[in-house]
């Protein structure tokens, strides 16, 4: 058996660790890099050679292949670190991460390494007895001496490539994912029940473009892109989820919503049908379009009705939640549309407006005056009535005294005759009185230039009550007993 000769071993030894620490200083991490892996794998070829001369070129480049692949597979696991943690010299032969790469270039140096072996090492010669002094080479021998580095470094390449395969397949996965979590984070702006999702999520895609921009796709551990891909998974999901979760609350205040706006709209056509059979009422066209946005208003409601949103994604919910405010928006302004129309007809004054509730008060909202009890005012006015009665009565030693306040239809229409009107009564449905915010008070013969009637000027405001334009000396009708509570409505 042929030794390779210490000598040479080591001098081809130091030549390599020149010529690696030379490529690192001189050349670029790019090129450098690989070289550096190349030397190191051919250094080791050349040490095992060194350490054991009667081993030929061929296993000294399968144990020298076989260390560097087993040092880059071991940053799959925690020990590298935890050797370096101890040892930071130790990172000249550890390196410091994984890299498919890496081992391509293992094998090349070591096959490098092998031929060296191969060249300095002195082949054998076997003399055939036959021949007496005639020497054959043994061809098949030194064949395969180069053979088998050959074969072994042409399978690790295929494993180095079939490691780069599936690191670049998880990086197509994360890629798409980062789409469809931006898509998701774009989405969600302003509806999340947790905007703390979102800025998980974005933390999370910034953390996958960082893997996906700045490390090579073969300086990759296997599973970093597919652990980045989850936890995009799980983030997304959660901003997902609480996106329905707004878009559901979203859904049910937009329901609630709409119910008053309905009920209004179906009073409004329901007085306004009845005036249009009496020859009062507005226009068919104005009618229609409530009827039409109410039509349009239930089936928005049906739509969103629980049981059919439990089955909706964000998306769908969101879509009810919108055609929900569409619906009691368009109502609304079809209604407000209609009584404008009817205020037209009936109320022959700018000042005055048209409800369809006046005079038409449930009992439960009224409130008798306590010192009046035969009158009465919507119940929610009553405080201010009587704080501004108490300081009336500290002024001048009486009560307020109240010759009317509210005046249900029968009685409107008995101070209105449309044949013969009344120039101090509004027509039904006109007048505040019966909305329930309207008293009569008296102020004694002098009328507006009564001590009273001054001295309400200048505080009833300071309890809610006021004396409208209208009824002012220089007003459409001076009337110095109307007063009326600031809450009481002027326009639509």
């Amino acid at each position: 058996m042929t030794r390779t000769p210490r000598t040479a071993s080591a001098l081809l030894a130091v030549v390599v660790v020149l010529a690696g620490l030379g490529g690192r200083t001189v050349l670029s991490p790019e090129i450098g890099g690989p070289l550096g892996d190349a030397l190191f794998a051919t250094l080791v070829v050349l040490l095992v050679a060194l350490v054991r001369p009667r081993t030929t070129p061929v296993v000294a480049t399968v144990v020298g292949l076989a260390v560097c692949a087993a040092i880059e597979l071991s940053h799959l696991t925690d020990v590298p670190a935890q050797v370096l943690e101890r040892l930071p010299a130790a990172r000249y032969a550890l390196g410091t991460t994984f890299g498919a790469s890496d081992l391509a270039w293992y094998a090349l140096g070591a096959v490098v390494g092998g031929a060296l072996l191969a060249v300095v090492t002195p082949r054998p010669r076997v003399v055939d007895l036959s021949l007496r002094h005639g020497r054959v080479p043994h061809a098949p021998r030194r064949r395969a001496r180069f053979a088998v580095p050959v074969v072994l470094g042409t399978a690790l390449l295929v494993a180095t490539g079939g490691v780069g395969w599936f690191v670049w397949t998880e990086s197509q996965d994360l890629t798409a994912q980062v789409a469809v979590a931006q898509d998701a984070l774009d989405d969600s702006a302003g509806r999340v029940a947790d905007d703390a999702v979102r800025t998980d999520l974005a933390a999370a895609i910034d953390d996958a473009d960082a893997l996906l921009g700045s490390t090579p796709v073969l300086g990759r551990l296997p599973g970093d892109a597919a652990r980045a891909r989850e936890e995009l998974e799980r983030d997304t999901a959660g901003v997902e989820r609480s996106r329905l979760a707004f878009a559901l609350a979203e859904a049910s205040v937009a329901r609630d919503a709409l119910g008053p706006v309905t009920r209004r709209a179906e009073r409004v056509l329901a007085a306004t049908d009845e005036l249009a059979e009496a020859g009062q009422g507005a226009a068919e066209a104005d009618r229609s379009a409530v009827r039409d946005a109410l039509a349009t208003a239930d089936e928005a409601l049906d739509a969103a009705r629980s049981d059919r949103l439990e089955a909706e994604d964000a998306t769908g919910v969101e879509g009810a939640a919108a055609s929900l405010a569409a619906g009691r928006d368009e109502l609304d302004t079809a209604t407000t549309n209609l009584m404008t129309a009817q205020d037209a007809v009936v109320c022959p004054e700018p000042d005055q407006v048209w409800f369809p509730q006046a005079g038409k008060l449930a009992a439960d909202r009224l409130a008798p005056i306590p010192w009046a009890p035969e009158h009465a005012v919507r119940a929610d006015v009553l405080d201010d009535l009587v704080a501004l009665d108490e300081a009336y009565l500290a002024q001048f030693g009486e009560h307020l005294t109240v010759n009317s306040a509210y005046r249900d239809l029968a009685q409107q229409v008995e101070v209105y005759n449309p044949d013969d009107p009344n120039p101090l009564a509004a027509p039904p449905g006109c007048s505040n009185h019966g909305l329930g915010t309207a008293v009569d008070l008296s102020m004694g013969p002098e009328g507006f230039d009564s001590p009273r009637y001054a001295w309400l000027k200048e505080h009833a405001e300071q309890h809610g009550w006021t004396h409208p334009d209208w009824a002012e000396p220089g007003g459409r009708l001076p009337e110095p007993w109307h007063w009326q509570s600031v809450g009481t409505p002027v326009e639509y």
